[in-house]
């Protein structure tokens, strides 16, 4: 686990219970969601350790790149400022949102293909993905010619490797 997955971890799974208690977790997404793409900015470290600006103008900038922020986003802020751990932003919502996934027993999956995909052939598939991790599985299609047929399938930790390169990158390591 690297440093910020540690220290964003109890702050996820806070917030993931207090949200599932209060039924509000899909405005966490979004507000989570907000906050995490102004904290992916190359100047948000700047704006962090900006010794000219005060804590309370920090969080209030933070504040106005959501549409209607609660009182508890403005706590969350403020109790992450606190602490020097703005910087954590982001990872706290990739944490959340995967709280949220799992609870909902939702999966997201990255399907490789050589070719282009059909809308029915992907729904099909993401039924497949879905029977096989008990999930309900939402899937993004990339089209990748090197795999030269065939697809490679990646979902939470799995790799499904159903391609005509990775059969040849087999059999290359077992003849060497």
């Amino acid at each position: 686990m690297s440093d910020t997955t540690t220290v964003a971890h109890p702050y996820a799974k806070a917030l993931f219970e207090i949200a599932k208690a209060k039924n509000t977790t899909d405005q966490w997404l979004v507000d989570l969601s907000a906050l995490a793409d102004v904290a992916h900015d190359k100047s948000f470290n700047a704006l962090v350790d900006n010794p000219r600006g005060t804590p309370e103008d920090l969080v209030a900038t933070l504040l106005g790149f959501l549409k209607n922020p609660s009182a508890e986003v403005k706590n969350l802020l403020e109790l992450l400022q606190h602490n020097g751990r703005l910087t954590s932003l982001a990872q706290v919502f990739s944490l959340f949102d995967g709280l949220v996934k799992e609870n909902r027993k939702v999966a997201d999956a990255v399907i490789y293909s050589a070719f282009t995909m059909s809308d029915a052939d992907k729904k099909q598939l993401e039924e497949l993905l879905g029977n096989k991790f008990g999930r309900k599985v939402s899937a993004t299609v990339v089209v990748e010619a090197e795999l030269i047929g065939g697809i490679k399938v990646l979902i939470n930790d799995t790799v499904i490797d159903a391609s005509v390169k990775g059969s040849l990158n087999k059999m290359a390591a077992q003849i060497i």
